[in-house]
């Protein structure tokens, strides 16, 4: 009873977000494809984590990707070099287009703060598993924090497992805290994805 009050709850605040990303994605793809043609982005500092990487104009600040910077390569850090491996035959106008107008859109709608929280370990409460399904195992989990919602399901269909998960990525262990590193430290990202995981 409790979880389905609460995902009732959760519906339309997902639906907003989902909305609103929606809308914003589709006004950028012709506004990225310009910016990538034109070469409208230069290195830049990023604030948020103190490294050089492409970025567009402060204008276009929603369109910005501040943790990998606009052509996902993250200033040449390691952890992107799949990244430049798949895409080492594109163009730098494609390699931009793709990562931030279809694969990352409006990508800093996550440091919004009332779209997204800053986690709070005593806050977060779950129902489910009581941890991060790893590739491969099946399993699911529905966690809130406040008005902040999730939910997560990891399953097989014929051998294929996938992961639905859908609202901001709250986990179950974030009751027990959040690491330095974590990214979702500064904000908690909202995920919309369906997609087949191992």
């Amino acid at each position: 009873m409790i979880l389905a009050l609460r995902i009732l709850l959760s519906i339309p605040l997902w639906l907003l977000r989902v909305a609103l990303l929606l809308i914003l994605a589709a006004i950028g793809i012709p506004i990225i494809w310009l910016l990538a043609q034109k070469g409208m982005c230069w290195p830049t500092r990023s604030k948020r984590f103190d490294r050089v990487m492409m970025q567009f104009a402060p204008f276009f600040w929603l369109y910005c990707n501040f943790e990998d910077g606009v052509d996902g390569l993250r200033g040449g850090d390691p952890a992107q070099h799949w990244w430049a491996d798949k895409t080492v035959t594109w163009s730098p106008q494609k390699r931009i287009f793709i990562w931030s107008a279809l694969r990352n859109p409006v990508d800093s709608l996550r440091w919004i703060p009332i779209l997204n929280p800053k986690l709070d370990p005593a806050r977060v409460r779950f129902i489910g598993m009581d941890h991060e399904p790893q590739d491969g195992e099946s399993g699911w989990y529905f966690a809130w924090q406040g008005i902040y919602s999730c939910i997560r399901w990891e399953f097989e269909i014929r051998g294929r497992f996938y992961r639905f998960w859908l609202g901001n990525k709250l986990k179950p262990t974030d009751r027990i805290g959040i690491s330095d590193d974590d990214v979702r430290r500064i904000r908690c990202d909202f995920a919309c994805q369906l997609k087949r995981v191992a």
